[in-house]
């Protein structure tokens, strides 16, 4: 018996022995073979949502993923390296110490460590509860809303926004549409499109990001809030982030949305709070989207430069008080092919290298996306009794990391057009503490979202005039044009627009009276620069032949041929700066020209009206100039535009315009009653070129709105009764004997002193030509051949 007693005990030391030698822990028990499953499907979707971070959509230097080089993934456990699958082999003498032990109680096993809790959110998907858009405010007749925004609970976005007093086409079928659903992925994912301001993150305790969109264990894709409460005005959405450990799942933060619209206002309130559940306090970092771009209005031509983004932000540098809101207009290509850039590419919109100050002493006020006629502002809550830009809150200041996401990416795509690319906002809040229990401040993440028209009225009201939001309305082509365009000139000119459709209650009329008043105030300019033209064309006919023989004269001595022409000038009272001063009144009237043409395109209160009272719609419904801000169609073919891109506008086909037509038979009148007599055989082969003009500007203002081209024609009509009086005049002077008097000049004036200056300087010259004048003083003896003429 001892010696069976004593076998038995070496061969169980021995295989402990053994055991413990070349023993290697596995890992903890994860649960059922379903769930191990379901989190393998959490895994993948990390790993594709991580791939997904640069189409989410097309990500491109996201400043928030970028800093943390988070994904898309659930957080990984903190302790994973403290798990029996990380620990080192034990040395020899830990493995003695265990035989011992093991010795003594052979029946002791090796404890497992405890598995990690990791943080995921609960979507309504997992309930078996489906994703139903909802619908807040109205679009329908009589209703007191402004809008209808339609609300998804996958990620809880905006989906759209359709404006009830504005429609898409003159036809007022279709309510104007300003944000639409994204579509987000870029890869072969298949997300499902998302709204505008959807959820992304969410950071706790400075883990890695939550994922608030995931795969199921199918492969589809869910991330739906659960809806709370649902009036006609507002809508409130619920998300719990909950603490896995195997089978057990604890609620321990919960983030509540509520989307809230007043009655006649275009502003839509975005209130947001994340609350503690646990007993400890609790780090967290909130990431959502913006805006995405706002969609491009149909009848727009120059459709690359009427999308633009608009930073609203402090100059701490020079306004520390806060008292002013400055803007900055970014066209929507320059951004794309700014971040696409090969050469140091931008980040993201903010900080903008155009906005040339230190980052520290600028602050984003608000952001803005707009198109020809609408807009879309991202801000914080503003107080609607705050007075001034000091009461407001910046957008930077509670979301301090603005970041700018492309799809597709320049990564993926790098030869994408910039209008083949859409372009979102994210926003990275600052970290904020909650306490055990506790709820984030509503100021802390919420935002104010105002969608509806870039219209002066409406920015000069509540708490959109202490935003500066006014600075939205802006005429302006940009470009080389935007440099010479006078603001005040182009609101000048609207108020008169508007004052004369108050008497005549038709912009039309109001744009052919606006039309005869400019051409009254600038005739008196028009006139000087014409009679000069017409004056120095006659003149220099007349002495053709004196110039002649001056050439053939003087063909060796150029000089001293210009010398005599200028002497024969004087005689004849010939001022050779007339040809350029009668140019001059045509470039003190290119602002008048390029504001009024700004201001007729932008102007929203020209957008689906008619003209002459709508008397060309009693024709059986007949389109022709029924939308001033379209182009007339005199004939129409399509009802919806039928459009292809031409050099920087749209061209549009869908029918026939008559006005383009017209007006290059009356810049062809005009032309040929304002071009002087040819001079001679150079000036005549240029005015053939000239010729050509006429119909290459109605080509390229065929897709126009008809309230611009009207507005064209009608001047260029004015301007063939302005050369009509101009050369009657001439005529008259001419009969008279008094066109080639010399006229005196007034002494002191500006032509004084400019003939004045010239005559002194020939008569220097003249002087230094004479022998020994000091032309030639200190040459020495010259030794050239004449050249060949």
């Amino acid at each position: 018996m001892r010696l069976a007693l004593t076998i038995a005990a070496v061969v169980l030391g021995l295989t402990v022995v053994l055991a413990v030698t070349f023993y290697e822990p596995k890992a903890p028990d994860t649960g059922t073979d379903a769930e191990q499953e379901a989190r393998q499907a959490d895994a993948d979707e990390g790993e594709q949502a991580d791939e997904g971070v640069e189409a989410d959509p097309g990500r491109v230097a996201d400043a928030g993923d970028s800093d943390t080089g988070t994904d898309e993934s659930d957080a990984e456990p903190d302790n994973a390296a403290d798990s029996p699958a990380e620990t080192d082999p034990p040395d020899d003498d830990a493995t003695a110490d265990a035989a011992d032990a093991n010795a003594e109680d052979a029946d002791a096993e090796a404890p497992e460590a405890a598995p990690a809790a990791t943080l995921h959110a609960r979507f309504v998907e997992e309930d078996g509860t489906a994703i139903t858009p909802i619908e807040i405010g109205s679009i329908e007749d009589g209703s007191a809303y402004k809008l209808r925004a339609t609300i998804s609970p996958y990620r809880a976005g905006v989906l759209e926004v359709r404006l009830a007093d504005y429609f898409e086409l003159v036809d007022q079928v279709e309510h104007h549409t300003l944000l639409k659903p994204i579509a987000e992925a870029d890869d072969d994912n298949h997300r499902p499109a998302i709204g505008s301001y959807a959820a992304r993150y969410i950071i706790i305790d400075g883990g890695d990001p939550i994922a608030l969109f995931r795969q199921d264990a199918q492969g589809h894709w869910i991330g739906g809030w659960e809806v709370i409460d649902h009036n006609a005005s507002s809508v409130t959405l619920r998300l719990v982030i909950e603490s896995h450990l195997g089978e057990v799942r604890t609620p321990i933060a919960e983030v509540t949305r509520i989307y809230r619209l007043a009655e006649d206002a275009y502003t839509l309130q975005l209130e947001q709070s994340v609350k503690n559940l646990t007993d400890d306090p609790m780090r967290v970092q909130w990431e959502q989207y913006a805006q995405g771009d706002v969609t491009w209005d149909s009848g727009d031509y120059l459709r690359g430069r009427s999308r633009q983004y608009v930073l609203g932000y402090f100059n701490l540098k020079h306004d520390p008080g806060r008292f002013s809101i400055s803007s900055r207009y970014l066209p929507r290509d320059s951004l794309v092919n700014e971040m696409t850039s090969d050469k140091n590419p931008w980040p993201s919109v903010w900080p903008n290298p155009d906005v040339d100050l230190d980052p520290a002493k600028a602050e984003l006020a608000w952001l803005a996306s707009v198109n020809r006629y609408f807009t879309v502002v991202t801000s914080s809550h503003v107080d609607p009794n705050a007075t001034d830009s000091s009461g407001v809150v910046g957008l930077e200041a509670i979301y301090p990391e603005i970041g700018t996401i492309l799809s597709p990416s320049a990564a993926s795509d790098p030869d994408a057009k910039a209008n083949d690319r859409a372009v979102m906002f994210t926003l990275r809040s600052q970290t904020l503490t909650v306490g055990a229990g506790k709820s984030t401040d509503p100021a802390d993440l919420g935002l104010d979202i105002f969608t509806g028209p870039r219209k002066k009225q409406v920015f000069s009201e509540g708490a959109y005039a202490p935003m500066r939001l006014g600075q939205l309305v802006r005429y302006s082509l940009g470009g080389m044009c935007g440099f010479c365009t006078f603001q005040w000139l182009a609101d000048g000119l609207m108020g008169l627009l508007q004052l004369f459709h108050t008497v005549l209650f038709d912009w039309g009329v109001a744009i052919i009276l606006l039309v005869l008043i400019v051409r009254l105030c600038l005739h008196p300019i028009t006139k000087r620069g014409q009679t000069s033209m017409m004056k120095m064309g006659k003149q220099m006919a007349a002495i053709q032949p004196e110039v002649a023989k001056l050439k053939k004269k003087y063909a060796d001595n150029p000089q001293k041929m210009q010398q005599e022409q200028m002497k024969l000038f004087r005689e004849k009272g010939i001022n050779p700066a007339a040809g350029a001063m009668g140019c001059l009144p045509m470039l003190l009237q290119m602002p008048i020209w390029i504001a009024l043409y700004a201001m007729l395109y932008y102007a929203i209160e020209l957008r689906h009206e008619p003209a002459f009272y709508g008397f060309f719609q009693l024709f059986g419904d007949w389109q022709f100039l029924a939308d001033l801000s379209r182009s007339d169609h005199f004939i129409t073919f399509f009802k919806e535009p039928k459009t292809f891109s031409l050099l920087f506008i749209t061209f549009d086909y869908s029918g026939i315009n008559i006005l383009p037509l017209l007006m290059a038979v009356t810049f062809y009148i005009n032309m040929k009653f304002t071009t002087p007599p040819p001079a001679n055989e150079q000036q005549a082969q240029q005015q053939k070129i000239m010729r050509i003009m006429p119909f290459l500007f109605p080509i390229m203002l065929y897709s126009a709105p008809s309230g611009l081209t009207l507005y064209i024609c009608a001047s260029t009509a004015a301007g063939i009764i302005d050369s009509y009086i101009v050369r009657k005049h001439v005529k008259e002077l001419e009969e008279s004997g008094k066109l080639f008097e010399k006229k005196e000049r007034k002494p002191g004036g500006l032509m004084h002193r400019i003939q004045m200056a010239a005559e002194k300087a020939q008569q220097a010259q003249q002087e230094r030509d004479k022998p020994g004048g000091g032309g030639d003083k200190n040459r020495g003896p010259q030794n050239f051949k004449k050249r060949k003429r």
